[in-house]
């Protein structure tokens, strides 16, 4: 019986059950996407063509109907990293596509110094914007590692982990490179900012060895190009979206993005806080709930990035009922918004149509702002230390 006892304490005690059943999720969610839904998962189609395109010198920017709907719009070193994908057969490459955007945050999180009761919190979190994520096969679940990985490789000193995490991010989406401003907390932040830039040129030339130099700048003009004249989806789930929907509030996005810009900066004016690590996490969940908010293409599916921001803080925080109140908010009104709890009528005429589901996340944004602004880090690590 003691052994038994023993047995299950450690099973359900080990971080590798996390991982296993984010696998076991994904694998399921994404064989019933493709037995159930004719044409699903044309964003991954998007990604392994530009591949093939890359090889055969073709614009990866110009329209393919005949093999997927809508446009690449990711870095030509982005299409260079999914040759393994395109090589394997589609079911295979789709699955294992969607096991890396999955998995690779909570296993992130396992380097974080959290323990398995709290990873667990974070992985169940995030899950049900997980899976629209995957069932999108976006590579938002990729974004967040990448960014979880430089976080955590800067608290650890890693300069080559964090230039190749910021260099890998960048390269695929462009809003990765807000997370050099980690670099506020280094001491060294030149040499850090050289190994970061260095490792983004290589990557950014990696695929001339396909293309040649000339061709290959001309895909990087094709790209400004579609990046500037992209005009944001029609149900985009940005800060400011929200605002026009709601109160017919219409601003620049360069506007929104300034006001954003220095609200992010505004906590890092307390360099006295910076040696408290619980600081440093919040202002990284804080740059998180960021990214979603003031990022005027923000769909729904880019949600579990701001979601995870929202696990860390409340992993960060002295968990008072303010706190476990703000977080059933925003798990309810924004991790469940797309499912079936609400009715679809609701769905469809209410929380869509008026971003519903971006408004829990500006309080939270909000109210990370507070305690970055306003609380001593150093009672708080009292606290979390008295209640363990």
């Amino acid at each position: 019986m003691h052994s038994l006892s023993k047995l299950t304490v450690k099973a359900t005690g080990d971080g590798r059950l996390i991982v296993a059943f984010y696998a076991l999720t994904v694998v399921l969610v994404s064989i019933l996407k493709l037995t159930l839904t004719e044409g699903a998962f044309n964003n991954f189609d998007i990604f392994r063509y530009s591949f093939l395109h890359l090889l055969e010198g073709k614009d990866l920017y110009a329209a393919y109907p005949e093999v997927y709907f809508d446009l690449y719009k990711y870095s030509p070193g982005f299409s260079l990293f999914m040759a393994p994908f395109w090589y394997l057969e589609r079911t295979s490459a789709l699955v294992l596509w969607n096991l890396l955007n999955a998995v690779f945050p909570v296993y992130m999180l396992g380097r974080m110094n959290f323990s398995v009761r709290e990873r667990w919190f974070f992985a169940l979190f995030i899950l049900f914007e997980m899976i629209t994520s995957i069932q999108n096969a976006q590579s938002n679940g990729l974004m967040l590692a990448l960014m979880m990985w430089a976080f955590d490789a800067r608290e650890n000193n890693n300069i080559g982990v964090f230039a190749l995490a910021v260099a890998l991010g960048v390269s695929i989406k462009l809003f990765a490179a807000v997370v050099v401003l980690l670099l506020f907390f280094q001491d060294n932040k030149t040499k850090w900012l050289i190994y970061s830039a260095v490792s983004g040129v290589v990557l950014l030339l990696l695929p001339a060895f396909i293309t040649g130099f000339q061709p290959l700048w001309q895909l990087y003009i094709s790209w400004f190009n579609l990046l500037i004249n992209d005009a944001p989806h029609a149900l985009n789930y940005s800060l400011m979206a929200f605002f026009e929907r709601v109160f017919g509030l219409h601003l620049p996005n360069i506007v929104w993005l300034a006001v954003g810009v220095v609200l992010l900066f505004l906590p890092l004016l307390r360099k006295d806080q910076y040696p408290f690590s619980k600081w440093r996490l919040t202002w990284f969940a804080l740059m998180l709930v960021w990214v979603v908010l003031f990022n005027h293409k923000t769909e729904s599916p880019t949600f579990v990035i701001a979601m995870a921001g929202a696990a860390l803080y409340y992993l960060g925080s002295p968990k008072t009922t303010d706190y476990k109140v703000l977080m059933v908010i925003v798990f309810i009104f924004t991790g469940l918004a797309a499912t079936d709890i609400f009715p679809r009528a609701l769905r469809e005429d209410f929380i869509k149509p008026y971003a519903i589901k971006v408004l829990p996340c500006i309080i939270l944004f909000i109210y990370i702002l507070k305690d970055l602004l306003f609380s001593d880090f150093g009672n708080i690590h009292k606290q979390l230390k008295k209640s363990t």
